[in-house]
């Protein structure tokens, strides 16, 4: 099954692509995760995605698609992280996949919490791993101990997990959302999950969406 997971930023899409991801044994493709590794590879193209991500604007949709196209192969399962996230993507997205013979199976949204809700998620504990890429909260999802050996770590705040940059993310998603929501809905592959629930309970959600295929 080839998925796509959306949602605000602090609607914890990192948090259950992750999980699902492990829970099926499918490749997981975030499209923050490849901006990010262009930034800290310090790259000609990462210092100016820095200067989008620095200001909480969203990096230019034919960027995005770049970064991101090469790692949708056909064969085995995967979900797609964060993308898409304009409408002019969807429409690329569905574009480049016919290309190869396939399509989405499932776009599932993650709605619920208000943007106050979601901004003091993220400034009230949320943490990377420097080691895994692995996405976290102090208090709804804490990292492992280092010591267990799932995550070395360290735990850390991202730089761009500002109010002000958060709040200039929500107002990108919601000027796209409606859009993207109608598109998929009109292809029957729309589902909506509440993303106010404990983080287990998400996840179960979103396997029952998928109808839990089992783990390749």
């Amino acid at each position: 099954m080839k998925i796509s997971l959306l949602g605000p930023v602090g609607s914890g899409k990192g948090t259950q692509a992750q999980r699902v991801s492990h829970a099926l044994n499918w490749a997981r493709i975030s499209t923050g995760g490849l901006v990010r590794d262009q930034i800290e590879a310090d790259t000609e193209l990462g210092r100016k995605l820095k200067r989008y991500t620095d200001r909480g604007e969203p990096v230019p949709d034919d960027v995005i698609m770049e970064l991101t196209l090469p790692h949708l192969q056909p064969a085995g399962g995967w979900i797609l992280d964060d993308c898409p996230r304009t409408i002019d993507q969807a429409r690329t997205l569905d574009a480049e996949l016919e290309k190869l013979g396939i399509g989405l199976d499932q776009v599932i949204m993650l709605e619920g919490p208000t943007d106050e809700e979601l901004i003091e998620r993220i400034t009230s504990g949320r943490l990377h791993s420097l080691a895994t890429g692995m996405v976290y909260h102090v208090e709804d999802d804490p990292p492992p101990d280092p010591h267990e050996g799932l995550d070395p770590g360290p735990f850390v705040e991202r730089e761009d997990d500002t109010e002000q940059a958060i709040q200039r993310q929500l107002e990108a998603y919601r000027k796209e959302a409606e859009a993207i929501k109608e598109h998929y809905d009109e292809q029957g592959i729309l589902a909506i999950v509440d993303a106010g629930q404990e983080v287990h309970k998400i996840t179960e959600d979103i396997l029952d969406v998928l109808g839990h295929p089992p783990k390749r």
